[in-house]
């Protein structure tokens, strides 16, 4: 009787050799919704926003949603975003998500940023942070780990709340994303 189980079970047919795996079948990942705002924040309704002492006064408070932009004149992912987040901004307003845009500097001196800013007159009007040893405690007081690294993004309501930090680099397929955290979705 325990022979018919064993053979019940098998086949005098020659299995189907399995298909190797692919590179690409061995790193796919599920892909992330266009509009994905919890893959997309790394933080979420983390409190109020408040600036960190700076050089000078901080920008006026908008009316409207604010998307702070913490860069560097050394940090090349910040630099070569730069210009499609400036983009972004302006498109959003064009589709009912109007967002003021504000930028921190976090250069260890006014000279270094004074000097990049004359070399590149696009860039936007920026704030400094007036002393580099207190940027890990305001990363700490926005919600994020004392390391995070550049860019940060800060998503900012009209009541100073902070709804979503996004830190690093963005990409073009951010732009729904963002969209969607400024519509409060």
């Amino acid at each position: 009787m325990f022979t018919f189980f064993v053979l019940a079970g098998c086949s005098t047919e020659p299995a189907p050799a399995a298909k190797p795996k692919s590179r690409v079948d061995a790193v796919a990942a599920v892909p992330k919704k266009a509009a994905d705002t919890e893959a997309f924040c790394d933080g979420r309704d983390v409190g109020t926003f408040a600036w960190p002492e700076l050089d000078g006064p901080p920008p006026p408070k908008a009316s409207t949603w604010r998307w702070v932009n913490v860069w560097a004149t050394w940090c090349k992912p910040c630099i070569a975003e730069m210009p499609m987040i400036r983009e972004w901004a302006t498109r959003l307003g064009t589709e009912s998500a109007p967002v003021s845009q504000e930028f921190l500097s976090v250069d260890a001196t006014a000279a270094v940023l004074s000097t990049f800013m004359a070399q590149h007159a696009a860039f936007p009007a920026t704030a400094r942070l007036n002393d580099v040893t207190k940027l890990q405690p305001w990363l700490t007081s926005v919600g994020l780990d004392s390391s995070a690294s550049l860019p940060l993004h800060l998503f900012v309501d009209e009541k100073d709340q902070i709804r979503c930090v996004r830190m690093g680099a963005l990409g073009e397929n951010d732009y729904d994303a963002i969209k969607a955290v400024i519509q409060g979705k």
